[in-house]
């Protein structure tokens, strides 16, 4: 009897821990390529990777990409709309910045069209997933000196153990300097690194390995040689920041210093057709939007480009998308022409207006099959996206006939078979369309959502451009 019920418990435990697989459902199909548009079309997107790939390597935290924003736009002969200068005229096919803060930015080609018809906004965050360093986090333990850390959005723990990663970020010193940190970026730079346990102990200390990794564990090695003082091991490490970054370790306290991924952005496949990188949750469909304003000259409506901070965290503060920073650059906008920017001007402009919010949406992992329903969910390569969840419907049939009409290859999806968008709570649509606009969120897949090394096909990425360039310029 006891061998017997040890038996229906090992069959049980059996059935309790074999997790779902492809086996459990039919695979989920094909859907028509982007790539087979032709030859030109496939030479380009594999230009606009090149690119991309580029400034992904360069631009690892939101700091870095808003400043090679403004680097760009600045060359391309955008004038700072928040300097306070008369000099520049905002008239049809002016091109104007702001910025808040060097975290949230604002890139304006104005429109034939008064303001009070409408503008076409695209807005994408810049934020990203990481690990990042505590005010005071230096310590040591167990012949090594680690710094303590917190998480930074939603990640996968067990993904950031025994991986190479970059320090980046800034500190300010207390007489005011700042001081720029990018540790780990070069070859031939030293990492960080957060230890993993041995498979061997890893039963002894948690069920799955990594995946219970407490959050405090976090912590990576930032030297293992001993020094002089008290403890000497946190004495040389202290002694190493000091003299590496030219700070005192005191200036730690007013820092944003994160971990990220060291790894390098690479090309995916013997095609090359996918880019592999961090990051790219939002900064592909940032890039995307970037370049397609950069195209635009004289539009129909005022376009602009809002690239916004906080997004993984609630989009909260002023350099996050609940901030009333386009409220402030439309207001600028109006007094700029003339007008005055009262509440009811403002009513008016953005209850005329469109937004698309571009954020990255989940493409089909064919490992997964029965969390997709194929006729509605987007794939990789199948062109950009538009979320027809919660959406009206005079708003989705322009969508459709806009990139119909420019030849932009286009998918409708949702997020997943069983759940709603990501818009439901996941993009930074509800943060404009409260302000009275319309919006729908157009996006691009991707694969590996979170993850240290994210996936984004070149075929979309250019598809997004090109869909955002048809909205912008309409």
């Amino acid at each position: 009897m006891c061998m017997r019920n040890a038996l229906l418990l090992l069959v049980i435990a059996g059935f309790v821990a074999s997790p779902a697989h492809a086996d459990d459902a039919k695979p989920v199909g094909h859907k028509r390529s982007a790539w087979s548009v032709g030859k030109v079309h496939r030479r380009a997107a594999m230009q606009m990777g090149r690119g991309y790939s580029e400034f992904l390597s360069r631009n690892r935290t939101e700091r870095e990409v808003v400043a090679a924003a403004l680097k760009e736009a600045k060359s391309r002969g955008f004038s700072d709309l928040l300097s306070g200068s008369k000099k520049y005229s905002v008239k049809p096919g002016a091109k104007l910045f702001a910025q808040q803060h060097g975290k949230i930015a604002a890139f304006t080609v104005v429109g034939k069209k008064p303001l009070s018809e409408g503008l076409h906004v695209v807005a994408a965050h810049v934020d990203s997933v990481r690990i990042d360093l505590k005010q005071t986090p230096l310590y040591a333990d167990g012949n090594m000196a680690m710094l303590e850390t917190h998480y930074y959005g939603g990640i996968k723990r067990y993904q950031w153990l025994s991986q190479p990663l970059q320090l980046r970020g800034i500190v300010i010193r207390k007489d005011g300097k700042r001081v720029n940190v990018a540790i780990g970026d070069e070859p031939g730079e030293p990492v960080l690194v957060i230890p993993d346990i041995a498979v061997h102990m890893s039963r002894y200390v948690d069920r799955m390995e990594g995946e219970e990794l407490p959050g405090e564990s976090l912590d990576p090695i930032v030297a293992s040689t001993p020094g002089k003082g008290k403890d000497p091991y946190a004495a040389e490490a202290a002694r190493l920041i000091e003299k590496q970054l030219g700070i005192q370790i005191a200036d730690l306290a007013s820092s944003e210093l994160s971990l990220v991924p060291a790894a390098e952005v690479r090309d995916v496949g013997l095609d090359r057709g996918i880019v592999g990188g961090y990051g790219q949750d939002d900064r592909a469909c940032a890039y995307a939007a970037l370049q397609a304003l950069w195209d635009i000259r004289q539009p129909e409506h005022t376009s602009i480009v809002v690239l916004v901070d906080k997004e993984e965290v609630g989009s909260s503060g002023n350099t996050g998308a609940r901030s009333n920073f386009l409220s402030r650059v439309v207001a600028e906008l109006l007094e700029q022409q003339g007008e005055v920017a009262s509440a009811a001007a403002l009513a008016r402009v953005f209850a005329s207006s469109v937004v698309f919010s571009s954020d990255t949406s989940g493409a089909v992992n064919p490992h997964y099959p029965s969390l997709y329903d194929g006729k509605n969910a987007s794939f990789l390569g199948s062109g950009v996206i538009w979320d027809q969840s919660g959406v009206h419907a005079e708003l989705l049939a322009y969508v459709r006939g806009l990139f119909d009409k420019a030849n932009v290859r286009h998918q409708p999806s949702t997020w997943g078979k069983t759940r709603g968008s990501k818009g439901d709570e996941g993009t930074v649509l509800n943060f404009f369309t409260r302000l009275g606009m319309q919006g729908i969120d157009v996006s691009l897949p991707l694969l590996s959502m979170h993850s240290m090394f994210e996936l984004v096909s070149k075929v979309d990425l250019y598809e997004g451009y090109r869909g955002y360039r048809a909205f912008l310029n309409d």
